[in-house]
């Protein structure tokens, strides 16, 4: 009785029919090592359900990671296609020529695109790298797509080193590709198109924050990913927050030094008391000491602070309402994006929800997992319900200071009709420090607890159509959160 291949195996017989399928790849390269990374590449798309031909994968994954012309080049494989037909697995005829003649000239015509060549020299990760593969090839998914179970490749070297696929070619792996082609050929401008809206500065912002532990790489982070490069929404906040990124990696955290003597010694500093004076300082003369003391040239023990603050915590809530579409979405996901990577930065504790009628997961962010796809590409799903939100915000606050008391700040970005109850507000003034920040459609906001909060700001709609005036608003707004 045969035995089948468990998901933490491969299946033999799916890795020689898709090896098979390089007889057709055009994109060559002499580094075994890029079919290892190309399988990779394949069985990523495929735990996102994107079944593709391995050669098609393999081809497109090499343009956008090595320059035509130095690492790899556009050519055919001919000796495999030699073997292949004295085998008589494929006829080289006209038909057949005009199919691959085809498709080497779409991946010339992509290979000549801006995203190719920018990406070919700044070294994708992985995941993203699988995400604008299925970008791309977005028009012919239908037709392309393979479904199946446990289509998994291995990523050992031994199995792409010194391989001959035309030797697990078969008839009906020929016709599978040739299908394949024909569809590609035939959508030609189309997926050359897919290509081209792809957002540089978002994949530019995907990359700039892959962090640490890289982008993810379960099926949701994935999903996130494609879903950010498909969605035209995300490319306006990704040029947004671009626009605010540099103010905010300016930011450091505090150093922890004081000048007056409580505690150890910790640094060397220019400002001080004369009891913290170095010693070697007491060896010029006496001109020369006084002339250095007035210029604050002397130098001085900084003694060790003890942090005796609480643990502060950043809690950014973001409406998702539908009362947020258009620029009020943009402004809103870029400046808590760009609030998130400022507060990590001190080294502050991030939390980020969205919310309409109900607050959707916390995210617990960190400089190393700020989950930039999702924060782009989130969804709303219900209409609004800003008591209810409130009240189980109010909820959780208080289970926090049961269990484990912070200093938090809640910053809520929202339309400009947004009521809170007064004594649902007080209750959660009691427990944190409240900042609002309100994207409204009139010139005025009319709420009756703006002098309640401890810090509100209001966004116009001439200040949020104008992108010079939007920047500032926003860089005010961060340069607020002390």
């Amino acid at each position: 009785m045969a035995q089948v291949a468990t998901v933490f195996e491969v299946d033999q017989q799916v890795v020689q029919r898709e090896l098979a399928t390089l007889v057709f790849s055009r994109v060559l390269s002499d580094n075994p090592m890029t079919m290892v990374r190309a399988a990779h590449w394949h069985n990523l798309l495929d735990g996102l359900g994107l079944g593709l031909p391995y050669f098609l994968v393999h081809d497109l994954g090499l343009l956008l990671t090595q320059p035509i012309g130095t690492s790899i080049k556009v050519a055919a494989r001919e000796r495999s296609l030699r073997i292949a037909a004295d085998r008589g697995h494929v006829k080289l005829d006209a038909a057949q020529q005009r199919r691959m003649q085809g498709y080497s000239d779409l991946l010339v015509d992509l290979a000549r695109s801006e995203l190719c060549q920018k990406a070919s020299s700044s070294n994708l990760q992985d995941e993203l790298l699988a995400a604008v593969i299925a970008k791309v090839i977005e028009p012919v998914q239908q037709s392309v797509v393979k479904k199946g179970h446990n289509r998994k490749l291995p990523l050992t070297l031994p199995t792409y080193q010194d391989l001959e696929p035309a030797h697990h070619l078969n008839s009906a792996v020929v016709e599978e590709v040739n299908g394949v082609l024909a569809t590609l050929v035939e959508a030609r401008t189309r997926v050359r198109v897919s290509l081209e809206q792809v957002d540089l500065d978002t994949l530019k912002l995907l990359e700039m924050f892959k962090g640490e532990g890289g982008l993810g790489s379960d099926g949701a982070d994935l999903l996130d990913l494609y879903r950010a490069l498909a969605t035209p929404a995300a490319h306006d906040i990704a040029n947004f927050s671009l626009d605010l990124i540099p103010s905010v990696l300016e930011t450091k955290k505090s150093s922890g030094v004081q000048t007056f003597s409580v505690d150890g010694y910790a640094s060397i500093e220019t400002q001080g008391n004369l009891d913290s004076l170095l010693p070697s300082e007491l060896a010029f003369d006496d001109d020369l000491f006084d002339r250095r003391f007035a210029n604050n040239e002397l130098f001085y023990y900084g003694r060790e602070k003890q942090d005796t603050q609480k643990e502060r915590l950043h809690y950014i809530l973001v409406d998702a309402s539908a009362s947020m579409r258009g620029l009020r979405t943009v402004f809103a996901r870029g400046l808590a994006l760009a609030l998130a990577k400022k507060m990590t930065l001190r080294g502050e504790e991030v939390w980020l929800r969205f919310f309409d009628s109900r607050l959707y997961e916390r995210q617990e962010l960190s400089s190393s997992k700020l989950r930039v796809p999702y924060l782009l590409c989130f969804r709303s799903e219900r209409g609004r319900n800003t008591t209810r939100v409130f009240s189980e915000l109010e909820r959780e606050l208080s289970r926090l200071m049961r269990e484990n008391p912070k200093e938090v700040v809640v910053t809520f970005i929202t339309h400009g009709r947004c009521q809170i109850d007064s004594r649902l507000l007080e209750s959660l003034k009691s427990k944190s420090s409240l900042c609002g920040v309100f994207v409204t459609t009139g010139t005025e906001v009319q709420l009756d607890y703006l002098d309640k909060l401890n810090q509100h700001y209001v966004i116009a709609p001439d200040i949020l159509a104008d992108k010079s005036s939007r920047k500032s608003e926003a860089l005010k707004i961060l340069e607020g959160q002390a």
